[in-house]
């Protein structure tokens, strides 16, 4: 554990950290603990603990401190809680400088260094423009996501005090949570669609857009609540429901201007939001996973679309942005490349998680070869959730990632590609380079991912319970799959779907459910 016991602050600087708590005489830390302190106009200092072949250390921001004495134990071990207290100085004197300085440390402990100076990480810029945009989509009833089925999800109030907390050096702390909260929420398709079908290499502002490819997206989601003839999923995309394919485009013409800023505009809170959230110990999280597509009507035809490196971003827009799945497989995506997202990606810390809403493809994130003990590129934000008991972190749109290896599997008779990726890092920081090297994973070969996805047991699928209004409530559980039920008029999950199509859905459709809403 660690504490820091007195600042230096010339300009007089607002400080924050970001768990709300006071800035000196708070003890922080622990095995693979990460805090982020915020410095009004300046930027962050991330201090993370972490116990390593039997040292412990402090990093902050890239530089070290740790212990020249071993704790008494022989191997590494993630779960050991033991640590000395370290009480710092820490100074701000401007340029976007910091210094720390050991004040005090355990009986016994000795340290490789007691004073360290470094830079401290940039803060985001939010645009006025793009702050005021989001407060009209609000006053609109466009964010967030109206009448979500499985809610409640969070107050505006919430959001709003949770916003001061993690963004309290703008003035638009609210409109960057809510962007966050309303990504968490069914309105990530409209995110998604109006990012993907940009053809982002023709030089026209604003990008050329796929509309047909973006109707029918809309078009063919056809589970629970989330449909075409629902007011709240078309309100989504700033329509009315539809009953036609014709209808959808029709709508979608019309609105697209508006829709298509305000996509660039949420887009670009977002982007800020996740640069300012605190960041994650690779000790706590040494791998990150996701199921993919993360909407199940795209298609693995269209996963390939999702990156910068399709050459069908170069157009022409009269070809439809659909691309062989087989073929970018075996080009852009393929082992050794570099891939760039167009979208927010999502991840979550639980190879059980991802394999829940998987739709062919899972993707494996690695430690990054950035030498830092933190996730820079990845953003924890469970906290803004719709969900709080859901796990998730986001990279945002223009993320790097070379591609490992790619292998197919085949698990319970269902084939999927496993991707293994590693983020390209933001900058190189001057940490404990070898060190770090002990902790970097090999990719995540098909021997073993078979190994640890062969304990996948759908509890969840089995916790869902038909509603009907004859026979009242039936327990999935208390059937054989599959089995019709005609008379169910509604469907219960054990969990949030924030949208998401899962396996829940698939049984349910093993069921012969189709159709039936959520409640």
């Amino acid at each position: 554990m660690w504490r820091l016991t007195t600042v230096d602050n010339p300009l007089s600087a607002k400080l924050w950290f970001s768990d709300g708590l006071p800035i000196t005489n708070t003890i922080r830390g622990g095995q693979g603990e990460s805090s982020r302190l915020i410095v009004e106009g300046q930027g962050f200092v991330d201090f993370s603990e972490f116990i390593l072949q039997s040292y412990v250390f402090l990093d902050v921001n890239g530089l070290f401190i740790c212990s020249q004495d071993t704790l008494g134990a022989d191997t590494f071990d993630i779960r050991d809680k033991r640590s000395p207290w370290i009480d710092i100085a820490l100074s701000l004197p401007g340029q976007g400088r910091f210094t720390i300085t050991v004040v005090q440390t355990d009986t016994g402990i000795h340290l490789n260094v007691t004073s360290l100076t470094g830079i401290l990480k940039p803060l985001p810029t939010v645009s006025a423009y793009d702050a005021n945009f989001l407060t009209e989509m609000i006053a609109q009833k466009y964010v967030p996501y109206q009448n979500i089925p499985d809610a409640p999800g969070k107050t505006e109030e919430e959001i709003r005090e949770l916003g001061t907390r993690l963004f309290p050096f703008t003035p638009y702390s609210f409109e960057l949570a809510m962007s966050v909260y309303d990504w968490t929420t069914a309105s990530f398709a409209r995110i998604v669609f109006m990012k993907i079908f940009q053809y982002t290499a023709i030089p026209e502002t604003p990008l050329p857009l796929d509309g047909p490819s973006i109707a029918d997206s809309i078009w063919e989601s056809n589970w629970g609540s989330y449909i075409p003839q629902s007011p709240d999923y078309m309100n989504s995309f700033m329509m009315k429901p539809a009953s036609t394919l014709a209808d959808v485009k029709a709508q979608l013409e019309s609105v697209t201007p508006k829709l298509h800023e305000f996509s660039n505009v949420q887009n670009r809170l977002l982007a800020a939001a996740m640069q300012a959230l605190p960041r994650t110990s690779l000790i706590a999280k040494p791998r990150l996973f996701s199921g993919q597509v993360d909407i199940s009507q795209l298609g693995m035809e269209r996963f390939g679309i999702e990156f910068l490196e399709c050459p069908l971003n170069k157009g022409p827009v009269t070809e439809s942005l659909v691309f062989a799945f087989a073929d970018a497989m075996g080009t852009y995506i393929s082992q050794g490349h570099v891939i760039t997202t167009k979208m927010v990606w999502s991840f979550t810390d639980s190879l059980q998680d991802a394999m829940h809403y998987e739709n062919g493809i899972l993707l494996v994130a690695d430690i990054p070869d950035d030498s830092s003990w933190v996730w820079e590129t990845a953003a924890h934000i469970t906290p803004l959730s719709d969900d709080s008991a859901k796990t998730e972190y986001t990279f945002a749109p223009g993320s790097q990632f070379k591609v490992l290896s790619t292998e197919q599997v085949v698990i319970s008779e269902k084939q999927m590609v496993v991707i293994n990726l590693r983020p390209e890092p933001l900058t190189q920081t001057p940490s404990a380079a070898s060190q770090r090297e002990r902790l970097q994973p090999t990719p995540l070969v098909a021997e073993e991912f078979r190994k640890d996805a062969g304990t996948y047991t759908p509890v969840l699928e089995k916790r869902i319970q038909l509603i009907d209004e004859r026979k009242g409530v039936i327990p999935a559980s208390s059937m054989r799959l599959p089995v019709a039920c005609p008379d169910a008029t509604h469907f219960k999950l054990a969990h949030k779907t924030r949208g998401r199509r899962c396996r829940c859905i698939d049984a349910l459709d093993n069921m012969g459910s189709d159709g039936v809403q959520s409640t």
